[in-house]
């Protein structure tokens, strides 16, 4: 009787060391060019829940170096909206990205932006603060390749930690480039 229990025991201890500890099930089309439709599933297994990093459409980089050091100035990467493209009309092939507005609270932070890109482009965003307490929204275009641009927005949204002083943020700029360069009021 004791043999049986210890079989079963190791039967069931080998069980648990292989089993999966996390799994994702991925479902997209395979063919090219996309005139029909044909979905394959692909399941990725992950050794542990941590990690399980999968970007899908416009989505956040998270927890980058640069998020991290902008939380020495008090500011917390909440989330980021992508809207459907707003026009893409002639105009565009001229307009360069934009912030269209800041809006700073006693505990949150929203910026909303004007991006140009190609038309099937989602976005991978991340955000770093300089020493001059500069906020740079950082952001790329990926995704299929389609023959047209579109004036995309994009909305930034922050929470303000305040439970101790932090240097104030003094502006927001887009990707690096200081002629984008709006003040935080």
């Amino acid at each position: 009787m004791s043999k049986t229990v210890i079989l079963i025991a190791l039967i069931l201890f080998s069980l648990d060391i292989s089993a999966q500890q996390d799994t994702v099930f991925m479902r997209h089309s395979q063919d090219w060019p996309y005139d029909t439709l044909t979905y394959v599933t692909d399941t990725v297994v992950f050794p542990t829940g941590m990690m399980r990093h999968i970007l899908i459409g416009t989505s956040i980089l998270s927890w980058t170096n640069n998020q991290q050091n902008a939380k020495g100035f008090g500011i917390y990467f909440d989330k980021v909206t992508k809207s459907d493209c707003q026009s893409d009309g002639p105009e565009v092939y001229r307009s360069k990205d934009k912030i269209n507005s800041i809006i700073s609270t006693d505990s949150t932070l929203m910026v909303d932006i004007n991006v140009y890109d190609n038309c099937c482009f989602d976005f991978l965003c991340d955000i770093a603060v300089d020493s001059t307490g500069t906020l740079d929204l950082i952001y790329y275009g990926y995704g299929t390749s389609c023959s047209c641009l579109c004036c995309f927005g994009l909305k930034f949204d922050f929470s303000k930690m305040n439970y101790v002083e932090y240097v104030k943020l003094k502006g927001v700029m887009l990707n690096g480039d200081r002629k984008t360069l709006k003040p935080i009021r």
